[in-house]
């Protein structure tokens, strides 16, 4: 009877935490992980992913549904559209937009969804160049069009989301400070320019990996930077794929900290169906099981996932805009000064982008190069 109990107590605490898990991070991580090689930068939009597959997860059924709500820890594809309402105060800005090429007859219930559980009108598809536009648009032409790496021309249903933003520090870096310096990229050294700051922060150590949170003009938004020793960023992203942001023990309270952060301006064009199907989930991209029967009678399965990125980080601040695309084709307060520690984010590092009330994550990335 006692192991019966405690078995029952394992699981009610196991479904709590899946419970607790905040929509597309878990997802976002996999992805991050799966296409990080450890010589490029990579970046990717775990709260993009969420708000273009919640779409194509309202027209699904079956299996299909079930595996893309999974994936995306959602119980309902209208939940996205939910944590998008509760992030309204962010800062950040975001859209959704479907087109749908000549010929597929949309039902009337998922298009009237679509418009208003998601504010994404139905557009026909009668060029690239009117996507393209969209996209810049919704990202002040940060990203200037579709992902390279999608699958527009080909696809009948093109689902899209863009999310963007562009923030200010609460501590912005001094431009006198910033000077050129030496960041080791994978592929040899490179001279970089650095921003350098004194300032308190939230500040961890941990397995040989530092970590810190730099918080954006209006609070809710903050960066949070790891830099792992030389030779264990892969570890580091193994670490953050299997525990996401719970990875990271933080002091209790803030610190003096030496800051110094190279300026970044990196962009990224990648199809993620192969990320996400080895993360466990590939119902929802199989020609011969997807179920799309809420979206149309004609036959549809997912032919691509794709984002287009870009991060720009200065002593300002932080620009970073991502579309997301879906294709469906036939088949704290003042403290005392102490000595302040040291960071140098003089190598490879990670950082992450969030909300600090819902903890979704916006962005992240892996910055090998800070030129790009």
């Amino acid at each position: 009877m006692r192991k019966i109990v405690a078995l029952a107590l394992a699981l009610m605490l196991c479904g709590c935490a899946l419970a607790e898990r905040v929509p597309g991070n878990w997802l976002g991580f996999q992805v991050l992980a799966q296409l990080s090689d450890g010589k490029h930068n990579v970046i990717v939009s775990p709260i993009g992913l969420t708000w273009s597959l919640a779409m194509a997860a309202d027209g699904a059924a079956g299996e299909t549904r079930a595996q893309l709500l999974k994936a995306l820890d959602l119980k309902a594809p209208e939940d996205a559209a939910a944590l998008a309402a509760s992030m309204q105060d962010t800062g950040l800005r975001w859209a959704n937009a479907a087109f749908a090429a000549p010929g597929l007859v949309l039902l009337k219930d998922y298009v009237e969804r679509l418009n208003t559980v998601y504010g994404a009108p139905c557009f026909p598809m009668n060029d690239r160049s009117e996507a393209d536009a969209w996209a810049a648009g919704q990202t002040d032409g940060l990203v200037d069009g579709l992902p390279a790496s999608g699958d527009f021309e080909q696809a009948r249903l093109v689902l899209l989301n863009a999310v963007s933003m562009d923030a200010e520090w609460a501590s912005p870096f001094a431009t006198e400070d910033t000077y050129e310096d030496v960041f080791h990229a994978p592929d040899g050294d490179v001279q970089v320019p650095f921003m350098h700051q004194q300032t308190f922060a939230q500040y961890g150590e941990q397995d040989g990996m530092s970590f810190i949170q730099k918080g954006y003009r209006g609070g809710r938004l903050t960066m949070m930077l790891a830099v792992p020793r030389s030779g264990k960023l892969s570890s580091a992203l193994a670490k953050l794929k299997e525990h996401g942001m719970k990875s990271f023990l933080f002091v209790r309270n803030p610190v003096s900290v030496k800051l110094s952060l190279p300026k970044v301006d990196c962009a990224f064009d990648t199809g993620l169906v192969q990320a996400i199907g080895g993360a466990g989930y590939w119902v929802p991209f199989s020609e011969k099981y997807a179920d799309y029967s809420g979206i149309s009678a004609e036959p549809l399965a997912i032919t691509e996932v794709a984002q287009r990125l870009r991060v720009q980080i200065d002593e300002g601040g932080t620009k970073a805009a991502a579309v997301t695309e879906v294709d469906l084709g036939k088949s704290a307060p003042r403290m005392q000064e102490d000595e302040p520690v040291e960071m140098n984010l003089d190598q490879p590092f990670i950082f992450v982008i969030f909300d600090r009330e819902t903890e979704a994550v916006c962005f992240a990335g892996v910055v090998t190069n800070p030129l790009g």
